[in-house]
């Protein structure tokens, strides 16, 4: 069967076809009819998505159509769009990528759907009425400017050579009406082919994306650019995005290719061979939306690495900037070191979520990796909570360094990152206060600081800015280990106790983790009524809803004088052991590190159970009620007894008692002759109980 339009559509429906080359632009497996996303040919995401498909009335046929930007057509006309094609191109395309074994002869009929149909021609008639070739190149000297261009991107005159790559002073050919044209490189404008003989594909550098690129001739079917000289075997071959970046990585010494564009998919046997021929084949896309989310689909498709270039100044996505821009071959082979760390194991599905049970028993046996073995996992979630001055701000920081320094013991567990690199997020402490901190750990340490630890400070930030900035941080550089101090400060919604908007704030963060393979602690508070209770989930603020979502939960609680607990209160594949007992750390006030000579006490030994029911409702209720009648503002005494008078429909006397409670208990201090909340000091149930019954200046 010869590839027509007719006999494609008998293979494969209209809907297949959007469906398949819009996979890069949407986060399903199947787009939904009528669903909106950002446009496909657009250079920049919409704020507001207005592209969709649907099925046509009458006819049945899948379209797509974009309301704000009125762009619209058949799947064919999507393909050329996409890939600037003409539409024999776009056909044979459409023949290749999705498999269906058409033949790939000249008979293809020349009538492009929804745009102008002169008549109707078959490209051997068009090849009898012209040249056989149908297109001539006029080649020219290379000149300053062609140098100056190529030289750049760090690309040789070796290699421009060897790739066949012609500078232009002209080209011509015939367009899909049959009328020839003419383009000419007039007042010095570049143009370039990457010269194949019978067909070739011009490269106009500095014209509008929609021009910059055309292709002359009937291009082979299944060609890759750099394939034929790639060496029989060696160590590294990259799948860059584009023929310049191809050219730019082995002007620098590296194996490179490129499939027809970055939307398109290896055949099966090539990246076999490729994988036969090389000890690693990694993925280097655009640093874009469309580059990090193809390269992601190709590596987990065929269990191949990605790498993932740092931010580029000027707003450079590719290889071919990152050299420009002073990029070296040093860094970069730094980063291919870091890449191929990472077991081919390990990485990670993409856009699949539906396994059946024989994919599962394929994958074999996996064991559970570990950050700190056996406790925090190396990727996913986790949360260390405890009541003020316990010192996890400390313990969190502590171990973001010792994770930088690689020192390979902490607490008496092995540490066993990737990348020996972490980031702290600090959403209370500010940049001095940081400063002084770390000073006194490393001195505690007695080590030097290193750039593997980087901080954030993000006490001015929401949370959709935080994540865009972790987002772009672990895309520069990866990291083992993230910490988010702390998890109120992110929070987002406004009730702690609501499941749901603390489940979908983890699964934010969560998401992150998983993608590049890290780890986020969260550091946060337990409930006030547990500080003098054992250890226990129940107590971590938040409640079943953050607890439920985290792979892992710390208590960190307070013994006497300088003595710490640290106890597992959630641990999926922790050993039972650490989830019985708590282990036994002391903490130095003068270095603010952890340190443990490896005692377990039974957790249910810590802590007491009082009878403080009654006397917390109390205690909550006057605290609800200051924030009722104080708020942000200043209330004089008269003010505040009638408040609390109409507020409760007690008596005078009453509000006079609670005035001065208030004051006791420090919820309230004086300020110009009246009273505001005290927002510096958080009240604890910690040293002498507020409520104890032979305390009489405390009077409910």
């Amino acid at each position: 069967m010869n590839i027509t339009k007719e006999n494609i559509l008998a293979k494969v429906n209209s809907y297949d076809i959007l469906n398949h080359y819009l996979l890069p632009y949407h986060n399903e497996n199947r787009l939904i009819g009528g669903k909106n996303i950002s446009n496909p040919f657009l250079a920049e995401k919409q704020d507001t998505p207005s592209f969709n498909i649907f099925p046509a009335m009458g006819t049945g046929e899948w379209r797509y159509n974009d309301f704000a930007t009125d762009d619209s057509g058949s799947c064919f006309d999507l393909v050329m769009k996409l890939k600037n094609l003409s539409f024999p191109e776009a056909l044979a395309a459409i023949n290749t990528d999705m498999n269906l074994f058409l033949d790939n002869n000249t008979n293809i009929v020349v009538t492009a759907p929804s745009r102008p149909i002169v008549k109707e021609k078959v490209v051997d008639e068009f090849d009898k009425m012209k040249p056989a070739k149908r297109f001539t190149i006029t080649k020219r000297d290379y000149n300053t400017n062609d140098w100056a261009f190529w030289e750049k991107f760090k690309i040789n005159k070796e290699t421009l050579d060897k790739f066949n790559v012609v500078a232009l002073a002209s080209y011509s050919a015939y367009n899909k009406e049959g009328k020839p044209y003419e383009m000419k490189a007039f007042g010095g404008k570049l143009m370039y082919a990457y010269d194949n003989g019978d067909w070739t594909k011009i490269y106009k550098p500095f014209d509008d994306k929609k021009f910059k690129f055309q292709f002359l001739g009937i291009k082979e079917a299944n060609y890759i650019f750099g394939w034929k000289h790639l060496p029989e075997k060696d160590d590294l071959v990259f799948i860059t995005g584009g023929e310049k970046d191809v050219l730019t990585l082995v002007s620098n010494g590296f194996n490179a290719i490129t499939l027809n564009s970055e939307t398109a998919n290896l055949q099966d046997d090539t990246a076999e061979e490729l994988k036969q021929r090389f000890k690693n084949v990694v993925v280097l896309y655009d640093n874009d939306a469309t580059g990090v989310k193809q390269s992601k689909h190709l590596s987990s498709l065929y269990k191949i690495h990605r790498l993932q270039l740092p931010k580029i100044p000027n707003n450079g996505k590719d290889i071919s900037d990152y050299f420009a821009q002073g990029g070296t071959i040093d860094n970069l082979q730094a980063l291919i070191d870091e890449t191929i760390k990472t077991p081919l194991s390990e990485i990670e599905e993409v856009e699949k979520f539906i396994y059946n049970a024989v994919e599962l028993m394929e994958m074999g046996e996996v064991e559970t990796r570990y950050l700190m073995e056996p406790i925090f996992p190396q990727k996913g979630s986790a949360v260390i909570a405890g009541k003020p001055d316990t010192g996890k701000s400390q313990f969190a920081r502590q171990l973001c360094i010792q994770v930088a320094l690689g020192i390979k013991d902490f607490i008496g567990f092995e540490i066993n990152p990737i990348h020996n690199k972490s980031i702290y997020i600090a959403t209370e402490d500010n940049l001095e206060a940081t400063r002084f901190l770390l000073s006194k750990q490393m001195y505690g340490l007695g080590e030097k600081v290193k750039e593997n630890l980087r901080f954030m400070f993000a006490d001015t930030m929401e949370q959709e800015e935080i994540l865009s900035q972790l987002e772009a941080a672990l895309i520069e550089q990866p990291a083992d280990l993230v910490v988010v101090d702390s998890f109120g400060d992110i929070f987002k919604g406004g009730d702690t106790n609501n499941n749901m908007a603390m489940r979908n704030t983890v699964k934010t963060f969560d998401r992150i983790a998983k993608h590049h393979n890290c780890l986020i602690l969260f550091v946060h508070h337990i409930n006030k009524g547990a500080y003098r209770v054992a250890p226990g989930q129940e107590h971590i603020q938040g409640g079943a809803g953050l607890v439920q979502k985290v792979r892992l939960a710390i208590q960190l609680s307070e013994g006497d004088d300088n003595i710490r607990y640290f106890t597992v209160v959630k641990g999926n594949y922790c050993p039972k052991e650490y989830k019985q007992n708590s282990l036994e750390l002391k903490f130095s006030e003068e270095t603010f590190l952890f340190s443990t000579e490896g005692k377990l006490i039974p957790t249910s030994e810590l802590g007491t159970q009082p009878d403080f029911k009654g006397k917390d409702e109390k205690y909550n209720e006057l605290e609800e009620i200051a924030n009722t009648i104080f708020g942000d503002k200043l209330v004089n005494y008269s003010n505040f007894v009638k408040e609390y008078c109409a507020f409760t429909g007690k008596s005078v006397a009453t509000a006079k008692r609670a005035i001065s409670n208030l004051k006791k208990l420090e919820i309230v201090v004086e300020s110009n002759g009246a009273y505001r909340l005290n927002k510096q000091t958080e009240v604890t149930l910690t040293g002498d109980n507020p409520f104890d019954d032979d305390d009489n200046d405390i009077d409910f």
